[in-house]
């Protein structure tokens, strides 16, 4: 009889120890450093006393500056492993920075993009050690000695994400930004689309069988169906993505995943109830895939405020005692505390009413979770006391754009403007890194407003004409405003959508709307009829006929674009810091420390104290006292004293380091190594390079 592999674990547990680790502290073998997410280290060589002496060791530069790299580097017995955004994997020797080995997962007539935020190493005696990683729709499986495909797993060493779900594999849509995570032989991934419901699946790591699947919106006779108001949003829905991440316990044999909100955004009309799983922190069996518990953060979100991070496992205290623990991180600010083996909820948490939306058909659910404690790390109702101050002119910009809207606690989007905090964080899909010996969560925040405003696309659309491109109207109803703006200029580093006709073909943007390229997902679900027609548009291509022709139609309400609360010269137009670095305290609840994260120079010479940036990436503790973390539009590297949140050294990167850095030994010296590839949502200069840092031969010497 086969035994399950968690009874394996309970009993080596129950005998006081773990089950064997196939890998040394030297490594960093996991995504976020461990099983558990807990992007800590236990290396020390670098610490508080000389990490003022680091220099770069060396620099790897890919020769692919089409996208922005978010992927957590893995390194396993010296061999550092790193992704491109070609979706490409590249084995480095980890002294040298020396190519060993380079795949492409691409074949004939294929090219993936897109974001990649890291890949799994599978390691068992007597079996060839492998790497696990997505690219497109597809999860990949090669040898980690050499970088070929693994023939029997799949076809030829891959299987796609979207065979034998609810709709033909062309119209799912799904690809899988966040890093597979390794349970004994299973390789277990989450799911990001636009056009379907998303799942956690789990596939063999030898044949690529799936082995279970989870639905985030449940089916008939599955646990929360019953908290949807349309029966039928399993097969016509989409979203309630998992694109942070995955945590593993391996010794209790539990994986942990958060999840994002259904599709779309802002409206999802007549539609009533909690809708499980969205916005939810939920634990299942690793080796079946059954739920075990899960915690709902946000009812029926109507704020793309979705889960952002992978849980991290840490101790806890429960009634005086030590229970292992789980903890959430949250775009709100908040952090969500429980026990991870029993569901209980440790932070102090209370439903709050919230207002209904005035929007016709939309439903908001009447109460929301309130954390008390622990305190939050940013902030999370804009008021007027908020409004910047860094000039007199800066501050009446801002009332004069604030007093136009509404502002409080989770008030529903509407044709007027809401106007709060979180849409890129608070916590973001960086995480954040946990110090087991002091009980420290260490997290990057954001602290910017947004304003969403609503219009109805079909019966109120004042600035245009009745009779405008039909194409128009489906960009709209389409949401692809949210991201590229109502007028095509682009939003927040998004691509202008103007003159494309002078590089594309109609049959070239038909085919990126229905594949998805670089960061933006695929749209599978679209009629073909409507993706023409967009295009036509997006390429002021000239249509007659019906394709032109007004539809008068019952209300229905998009986002006119994601828009960030700015004064008049690009600055957020609430008063600094806008992006910290916080200590929170797991014991007390308390922020230990918070200081600025990021500068933008020019402000620094007229004399504002500094503001921090918006950032995009995450921090690595370590046994040496420090918290390295990137992430900022000021291109810069920074180490800080995990005590006091001083900064001890920073570096300017050749380009921005949006992703979370790790840490490894090999030939008797520790490296920290980021990539620096810039772009994405800050839109800064994009490059190509992959930069370790280490301290002089000399210090090592002493």
């Amino acid at each position: 009889m086969r035994l399950p592999i968690t009874w394996l674990f309970s009993l080596l547990a129950f005998a006081g120890c773990n089950p064997p680790n196939p890998f040394s502290e030297a490594d960093w073998a996991y995504p976020g450093g461990t099983a558990g997410q807990t992007k800590y280290s236990s290396l020390d060589q670098i610490n508080t006393s000389n990490v003022a002496d680091l220099e770069v060791a060396w620099v790897f530069n890919s020769g692919v500056k089409s996208g922005n790299v978010q992927m957590n580097p893995l390194i396993v017995d010296g061999t550092v492993y790193i992704t491109t955004p070609l979706q490409e994997v590249i084995a480095l020797d980890g002294v040298t920075g020396a190519k060993i080995w380079r795949f492409n997962p691409a074949r004939e007539g294929e090219q993936f993009g897109g974001i990649n935020r890291g890949i799994s190493f599978w390691r068992k005696k007597g079996e060839q050690d492998r790497i696990f990683f997505t690219s497109g729709g597809f999860l990949n499986a090669i040898y980690a000695a050499n970088g070929l495909p693994v023939p029997e797993f799949g076809s030829q060493g891959r299987i796609s994400l979207n065979e034998n779900l609810v709709k033909p594999a062309d119209m799912m849509g799904i690809s899988s930004p966040g890093a597979p995570v390794i349970y004994g032989d299973l390789v277990i991934v989450g799911a990001m689309t636009w056009s379907s419901p998303a799942n956690v699946s789990a596939f063999n790591v030898l044949t690529g069988d799936r082995e279970w699947i989870f639905h985030t919106i449940p089916q008939p006779g599955e646990h929360g169906y019953e908290t949807w108001g349309s029966q039928d949003f399993w097969k016509t829905g989409g979203g309630v993505n998992v694109w942070g991440g995955l945590s593993v316990d391996i010794e209790n044999g539990m994986v942990y995943f958060s999840t994002g909100q259904p599709k779309d955004d802002f409206y999802r009309p007549d539609n009533e109830g909690e809708q499980l799983f969205g916005n939810s922190i939920v634990a299942l069996h690793a080796e079946t895939g059954k739920r075990a518990w899960h915690y709902q953060a946000i009812h029926h979100d109507l704020w793309d405020l979705d889960m952002p991070c992978a849980p991290i496992l840490t101790t806890l205290r429960q009634d005086g005692k030590r229970v292992p623990g789980v903890v959430q991180l949250t775009k709100t600010g908040n952090v969500l505390l429980f026990n991870r083996l029993t569901g209980q909820l440790l932070s102090e948490v209370e439903e709050r009413p919230v207002p209904a939306s005035t929007l016709a058909g939309q439903y908001a659910f009447p109460t929301q979770p309130f954390v008390k404690w622990p305190e939050p790390f940013s902030k999370q109702v804009v008021t007027a006391d908020d409004l910047t101050n860094i000039s007199a002119e800066a501050h009446a910009y801002a009332r004069e754009r604030f007093n136009s809207v509404d502002a409080g606690w989770y008030i529903p989007p509407s044709t007027k403007g809401i106007l709060y905090y979180g849409i890129h964080g608070g916590a973001e899909w960086g995480g954040g890194s946990y110090d087991p010996v002091d009980q420290v969560i260490y997290v990057n925040s954001n602290e910017l407003a947004w304003r969403i405003t609503m219009q109805d696309v079909n019966n109120e659309q004042p600035t245009v004409d009745k009779n405008e491109h039909g194409g128009r109207r489906l960009f709209l109803a389409s949401g692809c405003a949210s991201c590229h703006g109502a007028d095509r200029q682009g939003l927040n580093g998004t691509p202008v959508l103007k003159n494309l006709a002078e590089k594309y073909t109609q049959k070239d943007v038909v085919d990126i709307i229905k594949k998805g390229k670089g960061a933006m997902p695929p749209f599978a679900h679209l009629p073909e009829d409507d993706v023409q027609l967009i295009a036509a548009y997006l390429l002021d291509m000239e249509v007659a006929g019906k394709e032109k022709e007004a539809v008068a139609a019952k209300p229905y309400y998009r986002s006119m674009g994601y828009n960030k609360f700015l004064d008049e010269q690009g600055y957020p137009a609430t008063k600094p810091p806008w992006g910290t670095l916080n200590a929170i305290d797991l014991e007390s609840g308390k922020i230990k420390w918070k200081v600025p994260l990021g500068e933008y120079p020019e402000l620094t010479a007229k004399g504002i104290p500094l503001t921090g940036t918006e950032n995009f990436g995450g921090s690595i503790a370590t046994a040496g006292g420090l918290v390295f973390v990137g992430a900022t539009r000021d291109e810069r590297f920074r180490a800080f004293d995990k005590n006091t949140g001083e900064i001890l050294w920073e570096t300017k990167l050749p380009f921005g380091g949006f992703a979370v850095p790790s840490t490894y030994s090999a030939g008797g010296k520790q490296y920290v190594i980021i990539p620096a590839t810039g772009g994405g949502k800050l839109g800064t200069m994009t490059g190509d390079a992959y930069v370790a840092f280490a301290l002089p031969d000399r210090m090592l010497q002493k």
